[in-house]
């Protein structure tokens, strides 16, 4: 029987209860630090590739095609504040274009000084180049771009690599008020899709 033991006895049984939970407790902290380490690692990618530089005076917003926020808004703003006269719009598709343009000057754009970029694009770096090319045109040197969250590192790495000796500074800021967010977007099966296709993008850019 149990009490017929002595204390020598009953320790290793004891000892082997208190290990047990020993090992528990650290197979539980493990997989919480792992979670952990995963979670900060996501919030990591995304906080990468949202950049977002200070609104300073430009003489140009250029409002960069598709996108899933509303990028003119913050061109609107700008030029409500008297730091943005000019609106620049890259063009992808005439018909949104067109669209952007009248609601520009709805939002108080002056009509003349709206413009939609002559060469035709197809990406990101070729829409650095039409923007460097009527930049140049008009002699401007201080340009504010408009875009997505998820696109705004890549953006700011290829316009300023496009526009490094044009004596254009440019500047890049992402639109407020996005679902973008660098804390919850792999919550969303759409972040996935975006972080995904704009690393493959960026890593694309670099390599070739």
């Amino acid at each position: 029987m149990t009490e017929d033991l002595k204390p020598e006895q009953a320790r290793p049984q004891k000892e082997r209860r208190i290990g047990g939970c020993s090992c528990a407790l650290l197979g539980i902290g493990g997989v919480v630090i792992g979670i952990l380490l995963v979670f900060l690692g996501l919030i990591g990618v995304g906080a990468v590739l949202i950049v977002a530089d200070p609104i300073e005076p430009v003489d140009a917003v250029v409002v960069l095609s598709g996108g899933t926020g509303d990028r003119l808004a913050l061109a609107i703003e700008m030029n409500a504040d008297g730091i943005a006269p000019n609106l620049v719009i890259t063009d992808a598709d005439r018909t949104a274009n067109a669209r952007l343009r009248g609601d520009a000057i709805e939002g108080g754009f002056a009509r003349e000084d709206v413009y939609i970029t002559d060469l035709p694009v197809d990406s990101t770096e070729d829409e650095a180049v039409a923007v460097r090319e009527f930049a140049q045109d008009q002699g401007w040197t201080r340009l504010m771009v408009v875009t997505d969250p998820y696109h705004s590192f890549r953006t700011r790495l290829i316009f300023r690599q496009v526009l490094r000796d044009s004596g254009i500074d440019v500047f890049v800021r992402p639109v407020a008020g996005h679902w973008f967010r660098s804390t919850t977007w792999f919550l969303q099966a759409e972040g996935w899709q975006f972080v995904f296709l704009e690393i493959a993008k960026l890593v694309n850019y670099l390599l070739f």
